[in-house]
């Protein structure tokens, strides 16, 4: 048995026939002094993505371990039993749309890291493709040196504004970080991301980093869950995911609460209350303020969507302001 360094890379794919074999080519041709281990969670796919998938790990029987799929599980529960099935030392994981543009990329994450005990996330640097437009942007992630990340301040601060601190494509763990991620809890709980909660609480028991290097290309399309808009049926149920995501770290962390229930019930209120706006709902949104609960009387969001009810005149500009506010907002992630 090799005595090298271990990297697994957990790569989750679901209906990516024209994309997966890039992603899975880019991390065979990682080069460096460790054992690589390529974990495929392939979630039932509807097009040719299986039998891709199923051809690299016969191809490559000494690296590739292709997961059994006996039904769809969706993202988060596809994603963790990836994690789980990973052996390395060190874990990266990437998408099956997504893929590495330096053959050294996980050699210079893991030296970092060698070189760094206290840093256990390390982000990865790289490309937008903004798959409309055919461009590649650089600057997927912000450089951070060790010591200088404010992971924590940014998930657990009053003023924390939502998302995550780094764009999680080819991003490097510690094995060793696994250990505070409660996997069942948040299948339990039915949180609608993975990044975001994981990202959270690893901020508070690790240093993250992130080298200048550009190693990964992360593609962007007009449609994803971190991007969700109003026209989804699942607008409202995932920003609830959300706040209840929020509720979980805090129950986790209460000496480190800092979004109280009265700020999520607000923000709720508020993205409920930019549906009806976008749909041209007058009168549903009059009602909607009329029964807003106590706890959220007064605040800003509340006193802002009562402004633009007072007239039918007041509905209408407001409407078209966040409607060209909106669509300026999607337009810019395309």
């Amino acid at each position: 048995m090799s005595n090298q360094v271990k990297i697994s890379v957990a790569v989750i794919t679901y209906n990516q026939e024209s994309t997966i074999a890039q992603t899975l080519d880019s991390i065979l041709c990682q080069q460096g002094d460790f054992d690589l281990e390529l974990v495929i969670g392939e979630d039932c796919s509807t097009d040719g993505t299986w039998q891709v998938c199923n051809t690299y790990a016969e191809r490559y029987p000494d690296v590739v371990r292709l997961l059994p799929n006996t039904h769809n599980l969706g993202i988060t529960a596809n994603y963790f039993r990836v994690l789980e099935a990973c052996t390395g030392d060190y874990i990266s994981d990437i998408a099956g749309d997504d893929y590495y543009c330096d053959n050294h990329a996980l050699e210079k994450q893991m030296t970092y890291m060698q070189n760094h005990s206290n840093v256990g996330v390390m982000a990865a640097n790289g490309y937008k493709l903004y798959v409309s437009h055919e461009k590649y942007v650089p600057g997927l992630n912000i450089p951070v040196e060790d010591g200088e990340d404010s992971a924590k301040q940014f998930f657990f601060s009053p003023d924390y504004k939502g998302g995550v601190y780094a764009v999680p494509v080819g991003m490097m763990y510690r094995a060793t970080m696994m250990q505070f991620i409660d996997f069942d809890e948040i299948l339990r709980r039915k949180l609608p991301v993975e990044d975001f909660p994981i990202q959270a609480i690893l901020s508070q028991h690790t240093h993250f980093a992130c080298l200048s290097d550009l190693l990964v290309v992360y593609r962007v399309y007009g449609e994803s869950a971190t991007f969700i808009s109003f026209d989804s049926p699942k607008y409202l149920e995932y920003h609830r995911g959300l706040a209840d995501t929020r509720r979980y770290l805090n129950e986790l962390f209460p000496q480190d609460a800092c979004v109280p229930e009265s700020k999520l019930q607000e923000q709720l209120f508020y993205k409920e209350f930019l549906l009806y706006l976008h749909q041209w709902k007058y009168k549903k949104a009059k009602q909607f303020i009329a029964s807003a609960p106590d706890i959220i009387r007064g605040r800003e969001k509340y006193k802002q969507a009562k402004r633009f009810t007072y007239t039918w005149m007041h509905f209408v500009i407001s409407h078209i302001i966040k409607e060209y506010a909106y669509r300026k907002d999607l337009n810019q992630r395309i």
